[in-house]
């Protein structure tokens, strides 16, 4: 199948946001379980589906109106269905949207008939090719999570799973925020995040770290501004920021259950959301 789990309970996507060459935004979702599909890739091939919309289809800054949105993926199902109907593996590895376009990669066996496949599916987009003319290195590394990519995915989830507790995320409430290194280097970092409202809640040993808090709202807006900031800093004072948690707050909650931490997992043996050591 074109989605084929590859590491049972640990097969996963991750949304990316990336910019075009000319500055607008790309919406990128893909597979980040990659040592198997990096094989695949290497040895097999991958090409690409380009889904052009038409001109009345798309917004001012290259995304996909909301009713074409959902003709991208219609269409992007109809390929799925199709793909899978080849002989021998086909993976889907990756959707990018944005500058007028979806295009969908997949990695397969060579002389595997796609263009074939394309030409039999039916569609009101403008036009659909298949083209393998690209750095497979290139595209490799375009669809490959960043540490910031990394994190802001675990900010989502942990978001995510509190609005599921029926949190209400404008209200602001004491969230920690775990760092780990050497000592000196911490406490510079902490006089640095003092200007952003952070104050040191506890000090750790083993291993050497540090935990800080600060009053906020929990709005994955507010992560999207804060966590590339924290990402820097830690970096910029040889540390390691290792995530964030809080707990729900809800109408009449007196005894809140904090959220697991937004902890960057090892793409091999872990989801996010595992509990911190």
């Amino acid at each position: 199948m074109s989605d084929l789990t590859i590491g049972g309970d640990t097969d996963r996507w991750m949304l990316m946001s990336r910019e075009s060459a000319d500055g607008y935004p790309l919406i990128v979702r893909a597979r980040v379980n990659n040592d198997f599909i990096i094989d695949f890739e290497t040895t097999n091939a991958v090409s690409a589906v380009i889904c052009d919309l038409n001109p009345d289809q798309i917004q001012d800054n290259g995304m996909p109106t909301s009713p074409a949105l959902t003709g991208l993926q219609n269409l992007e199902d109809l390929l799925i269905s199709s793909l899978s109907s080849l002989q021998g593996r086909c993976f889907h590895t990756a959707s990018v949207t944005g500058d007028g376009r979806r295009v969908l990669y997949f990695a397969h066996g060579r002389g595997a008939p796609i263009s074939e496949l394309i030409d039999d599916i039916d569609t009101d987009i403008v036009g659909i090719e298949v083209t393998s003319d690209f750095a497979l290195s290139t595209y490799r590394e375009f669809i490959t999570p960043t540490p910031l990519d990394t994190q802001l995915d675990g900010d989502r989830q942990v978001v995510s799973a509190l609005e599921e507790n029926g949190d209400q995320p404008d209200v602001p409430r004491k969230v920690d925020f775990w760092f780990y290194g050497d000592r000196l280097k911490l406490q510079l970092l902490v006089a640095k995040l003092a200007k952003l409202g952070f104050e040191v809640d506890h000090w750790l040993n083993d291993p050497s770290g540090v935990v800080l808090n600060r009053l906020m709202a929990i709005q994955i807006a507010a992560f999207y501004e804060l966590t590339p900031q924290l990402l820097d800093l830690a970096q910029e004072s040889g540390v390691e920021y290792d995530g964030w948690e809080t707990f729900a707050a809800t109408p009449g909650n007196n005894s809140p259950r904090r959220e697991p931490p937004a902890k960057p997992p090892s793409f091999l043996n872990k989801l996010f959301g595992a509990k911190k050591n």
